[in-house]
């Protein structure tokens, strides 16, 4: 196998290689390094927030359909949930370097195509390919910051990683509306291409190149064609499903296609010689627990930004502009606590502050389900969106800790894809959950609510599950397995 970045993260096992003679030393201009990587995900984030004020504008300058404009945002999802496995195998198999700057060069090449659209189709076609370099130099900016920091450094700089990914949502709403009002909906998607090819040049100049002496793996073709389609045809039922119904046929045709071809993937990757996917990856029970509450924590989170934002743009009648600045105290929230968290983790144990985040999420959730068409802001709402920023900053950087901490090098970039899906995934199925929820209600303000009792359900899940996978032995034989302190928190490994 052939990587950019092979030195051990801070749960690999003491006995790994060091890096090849000729690297760079692995402590050099880390902060640059940070930089190239968190901006990177900070514009694949802001791509899934950005365009969402400026629809209304896209829709009338294109003059297309209320279903044609849905696929503006929906082209980009699919695209990059379909992709995703691949994606983060390629960063194993290639080198997550190389992985890396391919990705930000399609994003900056399917910016510019999309922002300078003059049709649905060159516009649809862009919102793909933006997709496509998202799947790619996400999976592997990851890599790169669980291979390039350890230790403490490793904590803060994912501290740092998970901090920009959840300001990325509120600051696309806020520079979205901007751009929008003061130039024109086709700067939602310009502004990303200048920002992908400075930090591409940044990358090319700071990120370390480490040849690996091993031989390069194959990539299972079979199994990236069965991962691609399957993801693909998911995401796509949840997409539907959330714009036309669960009862819709094109989303049950896309759930139930999407769920027989991954069965087929997993067959096929329980007896590759070399899987796309290797299943140790899922079975680890510490990792297994972390991607399932990665998976509800998307679910809760995003279907809070759609929910919140129908309920101050048609209850309390704010501009769009106005409606992101009001999502700014949460942001301020996640950022405050995010920059604490390496901290909290040499007294507190990752899990068990994961667990404590779900539990305030609850609480901020069943707070707001109090809304109604006499709330204002200050007294109803900005004390539970704190407390949601807070609670999400409590439990991502863990998780994402306890994901990686205790993967091993050479499945680093795989194991990177499959925590973003279980974020992809996430936001999909919990928007399509949740709008069923929704429209029971008389009015936006009742269906706010009915919304926020569901997260209220799923966040209690995730702090249930997390107790359940980490906490109760599942025998005797198992007790040393799962009692297990995370990799990251010691400084030890405890890979299944």
């Amino acid at each position: 196998m052939t990587t950019d970045a092979d030195a051990p993260t801070a749960g690999a096992r003491s006995t790994a290689p060091p890096p090849a003679a000729g690297a760079p030393p692995r402590t050099a201009a880390l902060g640059p390094v940070l930089a190239a990587i968190v901006g990177a995900e900070f514009v694949l984030q802001l791509d899934g927030t950005i365009m969402a004020v400026a629809l209304p504008d896209v829709q009338n300058a294109l003059g297309l359909s209320t279903g044609s404009l849905s696929w503006v945002v929906n082209g980009f999802l699919l695209a990059f949930g379909g992709l995703l496995l691949l994606g983060g195998r390629l960063g194993d198999v290639l080198g997550y370097r190389t992985t890396f700057l391919a990705g930000l060069a399609l994003l900056c090449g399917g910016s510019l195509l999309a922002g300078f659209a003059t049709d649905f189709g060159v516009l649809l076609a862009g919102r793909v390919v933006q997709g496509s370099g998202a799947a790619l130099a996400g999976p592997a900016g990851l890599a790169l910051l669980a291979t390039t920091f350890t230790g403490a450094r490793q904590q803060r700089a994912f501290a740092t990683y998970s901090t920009v990914t959840g300001l990325a949502a509120s600051a696309g709403m806020i520079l979205g509306g901007l751009l929008t009002d003061l130039a024109s909906w086709r700067w939602t998607l310009l502004v990303n291409a200048p920002i992908s090819l400075l930090l591409g040049l940044l990358a090319l100049r700071v990120l370390p190149v480490v040849p690996s002496g091993g031989q390069r793996r194959p990539l299972d073709l079979p199994g990236a064609a069965l991962s691609v389609v399957g993801m693909t045809a998911l995401v796509f039922g949840f997409v539907r499903a959330a714009d036309a119904g669960w009862g819709d046929p094109g989303a049950l045709v896309g759930l139930a296609g999407g769920a027989v071809v991954l069965t087929g993937f997993v067959l096929r990757e329980s007896r590759a010689a070399s899987p796309l996917l290797p299943l140790r990856v899922l079975t680890h029970r510490n990792r297994a627990g972390a991607f399932v509450d990665l998976l509800l924590m998307a679910f809760t989170l995003t279907s809070f930004l759609f929910f919140l934002t129908q309920f101050l743009q048609r209850v309390l009648d704010l501009t769009p502009l106005v409606t992101g600045l009001a999502f700014l105290p949460f942001g301020v929230a996640l950022l405050i606590t995010a920059r604490f968290v390496p901290r909290i983790l040499t007294r507190v144990n990752p899990k068990t502050l994961a667990i404590i985040g779900f539990v305030v999420m609850g609480l901020a959730m069943l707070w707001l389900t109090r809304l109604d068409d006499t709330s204002g802001y200050a007294t109803d709402i900005l004390v539970p969106i704190t407390l949601l920023g807070a609670s999400a900053g409590a439990a991502v950087v863990p998780l994402n800790l306890i994901v990686l901490g205790e993967t091993a090098p050479e499945e680093i970039g795989v194991t990177s894809a499959v925590l973003q899906s279980a974020l992809s995934v996430g936001g999909s199925l919990g928007l399509a959950v949740l709008l069923t929820l929704f429209t029971r209600g008389d009015d936006v303000a009742e269906g706010v609510t009915y919304a926020f009792r569901g997260g209220v359900g799923i966040a209690t899940a995730a702090a249930v599950i997390g107790i359940l996978v980490w906490y109760i032995p599942l025998g005797k034989s198992r007790t040393t397995a799962t009692t297990a302190t995370t990799a990251t928190a010691t400084g030890t490994h405890a890979d299944a």
